[in-house]
């Protein structure tokens, strides 16, 4: 399972579906992501940036068409999507903008989550999972911690049980990213509840699981940490490693693992250098994440790419 960045470093309907009644959900069995009939799910993901951002619409749309895109998208084999969303965006506080509305006719007047609902609804309909991810809490730049001194664990907490209330109901979503790449400051399990990221983890699934029981919670590792981790350059979101020491208290039917990792396009970590890369690179993602899929979690890259030939030659 994993879901590829073509966007991060490329220049790359109806109403809501709540409270239809239909039968459907989504859990872990056996390490793999199942739906209600107990069938294993592949997802082949890409992520659709935008709405993080202060452009509060999915990219692209100053040059595409919204539904070309992911009729592009389905062309190409992805059956899923991440999509990236900031505060701003959920709560009307700034309008959609760089959208060619002569491409997008069906998009205009809409505020920025009417055009999320849209996209949503359209992803669904067509078949395709939608992960939801809170990316950025200023809809600029991805903080360390869950919070910030203008952004509170209770926003973070309410922000995070809106989108459950509001997208719980739409078939294909299969859940949340619930914090993009703690990294810095983030620690985990050192008993800070301040920086411990994994308690944080725990107390927001405690908060959307109630309002979205048939969700899947994905959490993302950290960066470095003083205990039960190696010193081994990690990517931001990317260190799982004290997972081993301080399970996560996320029922197991609900926790998807998700890290992140990139390759020398987007930062030269010292392995790349290594005179056996990449042949070194099988036992680091093993010691970073992928260990813990051997171990029966259910591990989904939610970030991975590079410039595809066009910057660092050995990605």
């Amino acid at each position: 399972m994993r879901l590829t960045d073509l966007s991060k470093h490329l220049a790359l309907a109806g109403c809501l579906l709540i409270g239809s009644g239909t039968a459907w959900s989504y859990a872990i069995q056996a390490g793999k992501v199942v739906n209600d009939a107990g069938q294993a799910i592949q997802l082949r993901g890409v992520n659709w940036f935008g709405f993080e951002t202060n452009t509060h619409v999915v990219h692209g749309l100053w040059a595409r068409n919204w539904k070309d895109m992911i009729t592009q998208m389905q062309a190409q084999g992805f059956n899923a999507v991440r999509l990236p969303f900031c505060p701003a965006t959920l709560h009307g506080s700034a309008p959609p903008n760089s959208i060619d509305y002569g491409r997008n006719a069906d998009l205009q007047g809409l505020s920025a989550i009417q055009v999320m609902d849209k996209v949503i609804n359209e992803l669904s309909a067509r078949g395709m999972y939608v992960l939801l991810d809170h990316h950025t809490p200023d809809c600029q730049t991805i903080s360390e911690l869950w919070y910030t001194p203008s952004y509170s664990e209770q926003q973070w907490i309410s922000d995070l049980t809106f989108v459950a209330q509001r997208y719980a109901g739409v078939p294909g979503v299969i859940g949340i990213d619930i914090k993009n790449e703690p990294h810095g400051a983030a620690t985990w399990g050192t008993g800070n509840n301040a920086t411990d990221w994994n308690r944080a983890a725990e107390r927001a699934a405690s908060a959307v699981l109630p309002l979205a029981p048939h969700w899947l919670i994905a959490v993302e590792g950290i960066g470095e940490n003083p205990s039960c981790s190696s010193n081994s350059a990690h990517f931001w979101g990317g260190n799982l490693e004290p997972l081993e020491c301080t399970p996560l208290n996320i029922p197991a039917n609900r926790l998807l693992l998700a890290p992140h990792t990139y390759g020398p396009d987007v930062y030269v970590q010292s392995y790349f250098n290594a005179s056996n890369f990449p042949s070194n690179m099988p036992a680091i993602w093993d010691q970073h994440f992928g260990r813990f899929a051997q171990a029966g979690h259910a591990v989904v890259l939610g970030e991975f790419g590079g410039k595809y030939g066009q910057g660092d030659a050995r990605d």
